[in-house]
């Protein structure tokens, strides 16, 4: 297995990491454990939930309990994430992570789901930064770290306010132009960079004849392509996927497995197959940012990308709420004047000003439950 340093822990992980947020069912224990005592078998040593999961820190508390026999021959590091931000709650959540876990302490804790700035310093002034570092002195926290849904320049002023050992951020070949600043900063900050979706939240695999540009090679899948791409930037430190079955393991393990480096021609031919590809759908550059009304452009194109590509009204608002943390009762969309400044700055000339009409309409649909 490909590892990577974790930033400037000194720390080597597996470049590919096992997400435990998509177990194909939680009530069955056997099931979930054993996809992640198998990754850990077949070599892959970082593992992500969440206290939001469901029972995924539970499940994988089960395989921990086995795997710690073995940890100081093979080690295995972990990371979760809490929403809390005063410090007896920020305790309280770590204190039921390490029971669920079986853990006496977190390899690497989120401050989890930073989506504005605004918002991550109303959780500062309120002494989440405080509350884990406490815990890092207890040493219940070994590695203090954020995810986030910030645009790349955004990611880069957060690194600037504080020292994070690393950080979560959703890339992938559908959106990498939206976040090459954030890995940079982290690159410079000497953080560790772990990508969630790696594979669209699985629109990817879904979607393979639109997405064959990533693949280089004839014998490939879009899902080996799709991680080599990211394995291909040394900055990535763990590209997270999320595992189902065995066999998801298996392909995303192959893909590291028959790594090698891409060539510069290589990587232009898959940057500039996501225009072919995304012909009609939005590549997230985030020149149309800027909106006089703060309406989040970017955010709402790259989610209407999602039904375009599955035509599902539920996706679409589970996108706007779950990635983006933009709610219907927010209806950021009910503020746009269509001055048409979006669609003069946009690169792709989309129809900005029409799609988002459209989102409002689709949003009230799901929001209503039709599909």
């Amino acid at each position: 297995m490909l590892s990577r340093r974790y930033g400037k822990t000194g720390i080597e992980v597996s470049a590919v990491g096992f997400g435990a947020m998509r177990f194909p069912d939680q009530n069955n224990p056997d099931l979930c454990a054993g996809l992640v005592k198998y990754a850990y078998d077949r070599g892959i040593t970082y593992f992500d939930t969440a206290i939001g999961y469901g029972r995924s820190e539970e499940l994988c508390g089960i395989a921990f309990k086995e795997m710690l026999k073995t940890r100081s021959q093979r080690p295995f590091y972990v990371s979760t994430k809490t929403f809390a931000a005063d410090e007896a709650s920020v305790r309280k959540d770590l204190e039921t992570s390490l029971k669920r876990m079986n853990l006496d302490w977190i390899d690497f804790y989120h401050i989890w789901c930073v989506i504005t700035m605004d918002g991550w310093r109303e959780r500062k002034a309120k002494g989440v930064l405080h509350a884990f570092e406490k815990m890092k002195e207890e040493r219940l926290i070994r590695h203090i770290c954020v995810s986030t849904h910030l645009k790349g320049e955004e990611i880069a002023r957060l690194l600037q306010e504080y020292p994070f050992d690393g950080i979560l951020l959703g890339y992938s070949a559908m959106n990498f132009a939206y976040r090459q600043a954030g890995i940079e900063a982290a690159a410079r900050a000497g953080a560790g960079v772990v990508v969630m979706n790696p594979l669209g939240g699985g629109i990817i695999p879904k979607n393979p004849e639109r997405f064959a540009f990533v693949r280089t090679r004839p014998d490939e899948t879009v899902v080996q392509g799709a991680l080599r791409f990211l394995l291909n930037d040394p900055r990535i430190t763990v590209a997270l996927v999320g595992f189902s079955s065995t066999d998801h393991i298996d392909e995303a393990i192959s893909a590291v497995e028959g790594f090698r480096p891409l060539s510069e021609t290589e990587v232009d031919r898959i940057r500039s197959g996501i225009s072919a590809a995304f012909n009609e759908m939005c590549t997230s550059c985030s020149y149309c940012e800027g909106c006089p009304e703060g309406i989040p452009v970017t955010r709402l194109m790259e989610a209407w990308n999602i039904y375009l590509l599955t035509g599902r009204p539920a996706d679409l608002l589970s996108r706007l709420r779950w990635h983006w943390g933009i709610l219907p009762e927010d209806a950021p969309w009910d503020r746009c004047t269509a001055c048409g400044r979006c669609e003069h700055l946009c690169t792709q000339k989309l129809p900005i000003i029409e799609r988002i009409k459209a989102i409002k309409v689709e949003v009230e649909k799901a929001a209503a439950g039709k599909k």
